[in-house]
């Protein structure tokens, strides 16, 4: 059989290197469609572009129903279809998946028509689309714990702004549940070092971070189970019993209906039922003779 040299392997790997990544860039390509390589036919008068973006977008062509939008709020500025294109273009981007885009269309709709009656549903999807971003996964990208955090932070911002300027518009509940979840994405982070200085034996490192979840992100899912494994580090590796007693009493007192409440309660009684050191004797006295 004829040898194979490691020059001809390592050459046949990077080729293999470079074909998957042709693939994944054509895949790309043959999904993504710009706007400049997107033909119309403009009409002559606001109306019929606006409705032809309409259609267009019913009909699921986004990416026309962006150039039809955009056509009719700058060729048409005074138009009162201008204000709805401007808001529709938006919608677009949304529906194109362009979260980015969607979340600056939605922006500067909200920053020139301050009083318009659809600022509220604008000023929504500026956070869904940076919630949508959040989850733009890509398998040849590091995992979503490892990657940046930036658009979930940009999510939070965005939902407290919402919530505070529209406290009780329809979609508040929604966004106040996403906003925990954005939130629960930065969290995964520091659980990701947490156990990861866990593997390595870096107890305080450990019990830090787990912390940092807890006091930081105490309405997030995690955050219990954070808690009752930052007092367990400190029970079992760090011998400091203080500090585990008071992560123990911090679980129970903020998160009593968690399961990890029962393990916090048992740790506790378990403590209250250990023999304590006993008391050092008091010193002899010299019983004072009567006068």
């Amino acid at each position: 059989m004829a040898t194979v040299s490691r020059t001809a392997l390592t050459a046949v790997a990077v080729s293999l290197v470079l074909a998957v990544a042709v693939v994944a860039a054509s895949a790309c390509t043959a999904f993504e469609t710009n706007l400049q390589d997107t033909d119309v036919d403009y009409a002559q008068t606001a109306k019929a572009n606006f409705d032809q973006g309409e259609q267009a977008f019913a009909d699921g062509r986004f990416t026309e129903a962006v150039k039809f939008f955009e056509h009719t709020k700058n060729k048409f500025p005074y138009s009162k279809f201008a204000v709805q294109a401007e808001l529709r273009t938006a919608d677009a981007h949304f529906a194109r998946e362009k979260w980015l885009e969607a979340a600056d269309a939605y922006k500067i709709f909200c920053r020139f028509h301050p009083r318009d009656e659809k600022v509220a549903y604008a000023t929504y999807r500026v956070a869904l689309a940076y919630a949508k971003e959040i989850d733009q996964d890509v398998w040849w990208m590091p995992s979503a714990v490892e990657r940046d955090q930036s658009a979930a932070r940009d999510a939070i911002r965005a939902f407290d702004e919402y919530l505070a300027r529209f406290p009780d518009d329809e979609n508040a509940a929604e966004a106040k549940k996403l906003r925990v979840d954005a939130r629960a994405r930065l969290a995964d982070a520091d659980l990701y070092a947490a156990r990861f200085y866990e593997e390595r034996e870096k107890w305080k490192g450990a019990m830090w971070r787990y912390q940092r979840v807890a006091n930081e992100y105490g309405d997030t899912p995690g955050a219990a189970a954070a808690l009752l494994r930052a007092a367990q580090l400190a029970d079992d590796q760090l011998a400091d019993a203080a500090a585990a007693t008071l992560l123990y009493e911090q679980l129970v007192r903020e998160h009593p209906a968690a399961p990890e409440a029962t393990d916090a309660k048992r740790a506790l009684a378990a403590r209250s039922k250990s023999p304590g050191t006993p008391p050092s004797p008091l010193p002899a006295t010299t019983p004072t003779p009567a006068s």
